[in-house]
């Protein structure tokens, strides 16, 4: 959680029309939150079986102290949130279906938070099958330009927060230290994302860790060309949390984050479980326009 004499400075901020989220027409304080996202963002497995969405990062309660509740917590979010989230979704396939329910909406959010990714290559059959990057940037540029389109109807000062893609095989890897075989065994029953699951050659897991850094530069520059296209914070405003590869960037964002056993979920051994959600939750947070941008404490 934010430091209190933080999180007051920053309401001080929301307060006065002096924060980033100062926007024209005098909109000084976020009124609604959406969120775009997969399994992860309806907060999947998180304490038993199928989507709990208070369970969620983006959209979740006090529990998993959820980008949500901090900004109620602050007094913003007068209307609420709305997400269009869905279990299963990929980048590639839903991204844009995700971005136009969004525009049909009758009251438009001017936050909205993206998570999607992990289906792309949990859904393959082998990393010789994972999309291609030109792929996958594709399709979030569409969804980005949908968005900025004024034909969607976001208002000058809307923000979007387009979060980096978990590394499925540090997740596996976390699965593994969770111990005893139990994750390997419900892996192998329930079939979780046996493209990295499944997968005992070191050399293939990094290439399919290497194609989802690439994913993440991705997102990273079509977030880049989306605010410079769209205005900055003078219309509706682009960006991301990725940094760079763990190699260079550790823990700096939800890309580069190794989960520990105890952030995944006791169920299915792989989705989030309330302790990695909070984590999601606060290294979004931290990342976003309120955030310090220093997410070392999301780690603690």
């Amino acid at each position: 959680m934010r430091h209190p004499t933080l999180a007051l400075a920053a309401a001080a901020l929301l307060a006065s029309g002096c924060g980033p989220d100062a926007a024209p027409g005098g909109r000084t304080s976020p009124a609604k939150l959406s969120g775009m996202g997969d399994s992860i963002s309806q907060g999947f497995d998180a304490i038993c079986c199928g989507e709990l969405p208070d369970l969620g990062f983006g959209q979740g309660t006090e529990a998993v102290a959820s980008i949500y509740w901090r900004y109620r917590s602050l007094g913003a979010l007068p209307q609420g949130k709305e997400f269009v989230s869905r279990s299963g979704a990929e980048m590639v396939n839903d991204v844009l279906e995700q971005a136009q329910a969004i525009c049909r909406m009758g009251a438009k959010p001017d936050r909205i938070v993206l998570l999607l990714g992990g289906n792309d290559v949990c859904n393959r059959a082998s990393a010789g099958s994972l999309y291609p990057v030109s792929t996958f940037r594709a399709a979030l540029r569409g969804a980005l330009a949908a968005l900025g389109d004024p034909a969607c109807g976001l208002a000058p000062g809307s923000w979007v927060h387009v979060l980096s893609m978990p590394r499925v095989d540090l997740l596996r890897a976390a699965g593994l230290a969770k111990g005893g075989g139990r994750c390997e065994a419900i892996w192998s029953v329930a079939n979780v994302c046996r493209v990295v699951t499944a997968q005992p050659d070191a050399a293939v897991l990094a290439q399919i860790g290497a194609v989802v850094d690439a994913y993440n530069d991705g997102i990273a520059a079509e977030v880049a060309d989306a605010d410079d296209a769209n205005g900055g914070l003078l219309g509706v405003h682009f960006t991301t949390d990725w940094r760079g590869p763990r190699a260079t960037h550790p823990d700096s964002s939800v890309g580069t984050y190794a989960f520990g056993p105890s952030d995944l979920s006791d169920v299915d051994c792989f989705h989030p479980s309330v302790a990695g959600q909070r984590r999601l939750a606060c290294l979004a947070w931290e990342t976003w326009e309120l955030g310090t941008g220093d997410v070392a404490g999301c780690l603690r």
